[in-house]
C-alpha cells in the first residue's frame, strides 16, 4: 500500500465537479452507484483466527519477495474463499491487483475490504487511488474525502483532492484544500508550487511568484519548480532573469519535459536564436534518434538565418519523420 500511494503525489490525477459536506455523523459513504453487490454485507465463512492470517499473509509476501505473484495471488483467493470476512487479505489481494495494473479488479477488492471494516484513512486512500487511475473521478473523491473525515491531521488526503479538483475546473475549492495541506505539512514544498501554477494558469503572476518562492525554499533544487517561476518572469517581461534560473542546469535537467522550449523561448525574445538553435543541436548531437530535437534545430537555425545547419538538422528530423519536416527541407532547398 506505501507504494501505491506514493504513486499519487505523483500523479496529481484529479476527480469530481462537485464536493460534498461530510454528514454529521463523521462518515462519508459510497455514492449510491457504486453501492451494489461489492458493499453488501459479505458472507464470512470460516472465521480467520490471527495464526491463520498471520499464515497466509506471510506466504503471500513470501511469493512476492520471490518475484512469484501468481502464487501469492492463488494463496490469496483461497484464503478469501475460506475466510470470506477478513479485511486484510483483499487488502493484500487488491495491492498486488494494483501492482500488476489491473485497476477494475483491484478496486473490487478495495471496496470489499472497506465494506468489511474497519474505513480507515490509508484504506480510503489506496482504494481513492486506485479509483483515481482507473478513471473512477466521483468515487475516487468519496474516497479521499472519507480518508480526510478519517484522519484530518494527514495532509495527503486534501493534496490529492485538491489536484483532482483542479482537473475538474473546481480550482477555488483546490485552493483551499492546497491551503490546507500546507498548513498541515510545512515541510512539503508540493502544494506551494501547485497554487504557483494555478496562479501562472491565471495569469497572477506575482502571486505565482511568491507560491513559488516559497516551494523553492523547502527544494531549492527541484527544477520543475525553477520552471514555473522561470514562466512567471518571462511573463512579466524579465526574459533574462527567466533564463538564468534554467541555463546553468546540467543536460539531463534541460532535458525535462518543457524546459528546452523555455530556455528557447528566453533566447528568442532576447535576439539570440542562435543560441536557441545551439541548445536544440546539441541535444540533438547527443540523441540523434530523437525527431522533435532536430526539428526544433532547424527551425532555429533557420531563424538565426543559418540555412546551411538548419537544412542539415531538417533533414535529421525529416529522415526520423518528424511532422513538418518534409516541407522545411523542401522550402530549404530551393
Amino acid at each position: 500500500m506505501v507504494a501505491l500511494l506514493a504513486a499519487v503525489g505523483a500523479l496529481v490525477g484529479y476527480i469530481l465537479k462537485t464536493t460534498r459536506p461530510a454528514p454529521a455523523n463523521g462518515e462519508v459513504p459510497l455514492r449510491s452507484e457504486i453501492v451494489d453487490a461489492r458493499t453488501r454485507p459479505l458472507s464470512t465463512g470460516k472465521p480467520a483466527d490471527t495464526k491463520t492470517i498471520d499464515a497466509v499473509l506471510n506466504s503471500a509476501q513470501t511469493y512476492l519477495n520471490n518475484s512469484e505473484p501468481e502464487k501469492a495471488e492463488a494463496v490469496l483467493k483461497g484464503a478469501i474463499a475460506q475466510h470470506a470476512g477478513e479485511q486484510s487479505f483483499y487488502l493484500m489481494y487488491a495491492e498486488l491487483l494494483a501492482g500488476q495494473k489491473r485497476l477494475a479488479e483491484s478496486y473490487d477488492n478495495y471496496v470489499k475490504a472497506l465494506a468489511i471494516g474497519p474505513r480507515d484513512a490509508a484504506t480510503e486512500l489506496a482504494a481513492g487511488t486506485v479509483a483515481n487511475l482507473q478513471g473512477l473521478h466521483d468515487r475516487a473523491v468519496e474516497h479521499f474525502m472519507a480518508a480526510q473525515t478519517a484522519n484530518p491531521s494527514d495532509d495527503k488526503p486534501p493534496l490529492y483532492l485538491a489536484a483532482v479538483q483542479v482537473k475538474l475546473n473546481q480550482k477555488d475549492e483546490a485552493k483551499k484544500n492546497y491551503l490546507l495541506a500546507a498548513k498541515l505539512n510545512p515541510d512539503n514544498a508540493t502544494p506551494w508550487a501547485a497554487l504557483a501554477q494555478l496562479a501562472l494558469d491565471e495569469n497572477k503572476l506575482d502571486l505565482a511568484r511568491q507560491h513559488i518562492e516559497k516551494a523553492r525554499t523547502l527544494q531549492p533544487a527541484n527544477t520543475t519548480f525553477r520552471l514555473i517561476e522561470s514562466r512567471a518572469l518571462k511573463r512579466q517581461g524579465k526574459a533574462e532573469e527567466a533564463l538564468q534560473l534554467l541555463v546553468n542546469l546540467d543536460a539531463a535537467q534541460k532535458r525535462l519535459p518543457g524546459v528546452m522550449p523555455q530556455i528557447a523561448e528566453c533566447y528568442g525574445l532576447l535576439q539570440r536564436p542562435r543560441d536557441a538553435a545551439l541548445l536544440y543541436a546539441t541535444a540533438s548531437d547527443e540523441e540523434p534518434a530523437n525527431a522533435q530535437w532536430a526539428y526544433e534545430a532547424a527551425l532555429w537555425f533557420d531563424r538565426a538565418l543559418d540555412k546551411v545547419q538548419a537544412l542539415k538538422y531538417a533533414q535529421r528530423a525529416a529522415a526520423l519523420n518528424a511532422e513538418g519536416a518534409a516541407k522545411l527541407v523542401e522550402r530549404l532547398s530551393q
